[in-house]
């Protein structure tokens, strides 16, 4: 009961100063960079000036009164959360655990804030550079590369196989054929099977419904969603999260 007295007041108190944790739509775009490998784009976001109070309570949550600490803690469950995600997108287990247990080490030594949030950087580019490492299963023509980068970048957008054709200033009919020649299957399976991983994940790693799912994934109805996510999981989302998540 004083847990849930505590968690009551920590609520009412964020929500009476407009204070939200990180959007969880972005940390999962974050991660997809990781797991792709895409070492510039992370780079870029894990270089970028971190103020020390973007892990207090306004933004990342209040883990301990202790400002170090404070930071330790957050650094510790990103580390864990990528290094499951990297896992998942491929990434062998041992390889991944083991830069998690010395990054976390690493973290555990230094007392200073600026050296830990560095720490934290290099613990996200190291992963993502491990990530492009991995060997590609297949070579793909340049316009189909960039059909899978555009929509693996876009997938949470309202795109289709006209759409991501006028973007690319590629031929529709083309591009279609190319890419089926490529990759066996359809622009149109393709974008619609980034969209149902990207849903897996989320069934996951968040508490989401599978109607605000359906939405924000783009898919024209939550019975469309489900019959999507059967066909390609051979489960519904409810079965899928119940088997990942049993307590959800």
């Amino acid at each position: 009961m004083a847990y849930n007295r505590e968690f009551t007041d920590q609520l009412l108190k964020r929500l009476e100063n407009n204070e939200t944790h990180i959007d969880y739509k972005n940390e999962i775009r974050f991660y997809d960079l990781i797991a792709e490998g895409n070492i510039e784009a992370v780079t870029q976001i894990a270089l970028a000036p971190v103020e020390k109070n973007a892990y207090e309570d306004r933004i990342f949550g209040h883990l301990s009164d202790d400002p170090i600490r404070n930071i330790k803690y957050h650094v510790a469950i990103s580390t864990a959360l990528v290094t499951r995600y990297c896992i998942k997108s491929g990434l062998d287990p041992e390889v991944a655990y083991t830069l998690s247990d010395v990054y976390i080490y690493k973290m555990d030594q230094m007392s200073g804030a600026d050296d830990i949030i560095s720490l934290h950087g290099q613990m996200l580019i190291d992963f993502t550079k491990h990530m492009a490492a991995l060997p590609k299963k297949n070579v793909y023509s340049l316009q189909t590369a960039q059909a899978m980068n555009y929509v693996g970048s876009h997938y949470t957008e309202e795109i289709n196989v006209e759409s991501v054709a006028d973007e690319l200033n590629i031929n529709r009919s083309y591009l279609s054929k190319l890419f089926k020649k490529n990759t066996g299957i359809s622009l149109g399976h393709y974008i619609r099977i980034t969209r149902v991983k990207a849903a897996a994940n989320m069934l996951e790693f968040s508490d989401y419904s599978a109607s605000e799912i359906a939405e924000y994934l783009h898919f024209s109805s939550q019975s469309h969603f489900i019959k999507c996510f059967k066909e390609e999981m051979g489960c519904t989302p409810a079965q899928y999260r119940n088997t990942s998540h049993p307590s959800i």
